[in-house]
């Protein structure tokens, strides 16, 4: 069983093999022409979930002129890769082979491809090959050796490295909840302001009431002195009209009794004064 790591290592290296063979094949299989009437292969992996591209649609609708046209083919970049067989070996191929000539086709094509190439001197075995068998050699010897090592100490430098990015992300979660609670603060003192601005005007209107009343009652009692002055003034006035009344009243009286009635009016007083002492005896 490939590690992680080494399965890695293993489809770097084989990339460009699987692109140089897909190159190869592309034009023996389903040949289609675009709109410029150029000769360029469907793209046989399509046909899969993970392709790169998903079947292309080539709808041909009928115009006026009874004219089709063909739809341009957007190839789209596959999020995850098309699962391998021997590490370099795309799924598609067996799955494309299996149809036609069944489990065993795929390899079978393979060995006599290979034979083929190998017995017409098409692919020759040079000293490139033999090294390339060595370095397949020395890779898996890496990846078995060495690769859990390695994987160990690239998965602990990932593990800093995410631990990191989450520590900084929490630091920075925390600063936004301090920012959040000091704005939600704020709107709290905010609203308490409110209150204590309507309590000032409710202050400013209660000291307004107390200096309308007050002036009121200021007023009041200016009127009232006022009343009351001329009040008095008008009992004053009376009584000394009274008094200047009751004096010019005697005043005639003692001029107009003489010597004759003061003397008549003794003896009418003395006289009475007589009865009245008879009677008590």
């Amino acid at each position: 069983m490939f590690s992680q790591s080494s399965l890695v290592i293993i489809k770097l290296l084989w990339s460009k093999l699987s692109k140089f063979l897909t190159m190869i094949f592309r034009p023996f299989i389903q040949p289609r022409f675009n709109k410029q009437f150029l000769f360029v292969p469907n793209f046989i992996l399509a046909h899969t979930s993970t392709c790169p591209a998903s079947k292309p649609k080539c709808g041909a609708s009928a115009g006026k002129g009874g004219t089709t046209s063909i739809k341009k083919i957007d190839f789209k970049r596959a999020e995850k890769s098309a699962p391998c067989r021997f590490g370099f070996i795309p799924e598609e191929w067996f799955q494309f082979f299996h149809s036609k000539t069944g489990v065993t086709g795929p390899y079978i094509f393979g060995l006599v491809f290979v034979n083929y190439l190998v017995s017409k001197e098409i692919y020759v075995l040079e000293h490139e090959y033999y090294s390339g068998l060595s370095y397949v050699v020395i890779l898996y010897f890496i990846s078995k050796k060495m690769a859990p090592g390695i994987g160990a100490s690239l998965d602990k430098e990932v593990d800093a490295e995410i631990a990191e990015w989450e520590k900084g992300r929490a630091d920075q979660m925390k600063v936004f909840e301090t920012t959040i609670k000091d704005a939600k603060d704020a709107q709290w003192r905010a609203e308490g302001q409110k209150i204590l601005i309507e309590a000032k005007k409710e202050n400013v209107a209660m000291q307004l009431e107390a200096v309308y009343r007050e002036r009121a009652m200021r007023l009041y009692q200016m009127v009232k002195g006022r009343l009351d002055y001329h009040v008095k003034k008008r009992r004053t006035e009376n009584k000394l009209h009274q008094k200047w009344m009751i004096a010019w009243i005697l005043e005639n009286v003692h001029k107009s009794i003489t010597a004759d009635f003061q003397k008549q009016a003794l003896n009418q007083a003395i006289k009475d004064l007589a009865l009245a002492a008879s009677r008590v005896k």
